[in-house]
């Protein structure tokens, strides 16, 4: 079996040849990025909401039904804050972006959270099917 330095030298060197990168990402890259939408993070920023609504994590918040639009939005502008509009780019996906900025690259991912505009990634190779918080409409 490879060892997993020998796994990665192997896919660096794969990134180096390659003629083309085509990049697919979804939530699991954000959560390996730190990004997380329970635990401590959640806690810590949703106190109020957790209290009021016994929310459990960010995710299936999202889909609560509120009975105001106050309250919607009040939720909703944090959510977006904490997930996109007040995050900076991470560090995995600052180190994707140096792995393939000289390559001929593409990315299609669901995530609306910026990271790979936010990393460096030309905003012209990218295809967010999602699109990102910032336009959400709830």
């Amino acid at each position: 079996m490879k060892s997993k330095l020998e796994e990665i030298k192997q896919i660096k060197k794969l990134i180096k040849d390659a003629d083309y990168i085509l990049i697919g990402a979804g939530a699991g890259l954000s959560t390996a990025a730190g990004i997380e939408y329970t635990g401590k993070r959640f806690e810590d920023n949703f106190t109020e909401f957790i209290e009021k609504y016994h929310f459990t994590d960010m995710y299936s918040s999202g889909f609560y039904d509120f009975k105001t639009e106050e309250e919607k939005w009040a939720y909703w502008a944090k959510h977006m804050y904490m997930n996109c509009i007040g995050m900076s780019a991470t560090k995995l996906y600052e180190d994707i972006f140096k792995l393939v900025k000289d390559k001929n690259y593409f990315v299609i991912t669901t995530n609306v959270d910026e990271q790979f505009y936010k990393s460096g990634f030309d905003k012209e190779k990218i295809f967010a099917t999602q699109g990102s918080y910032r336009y959400i409409r709830v």
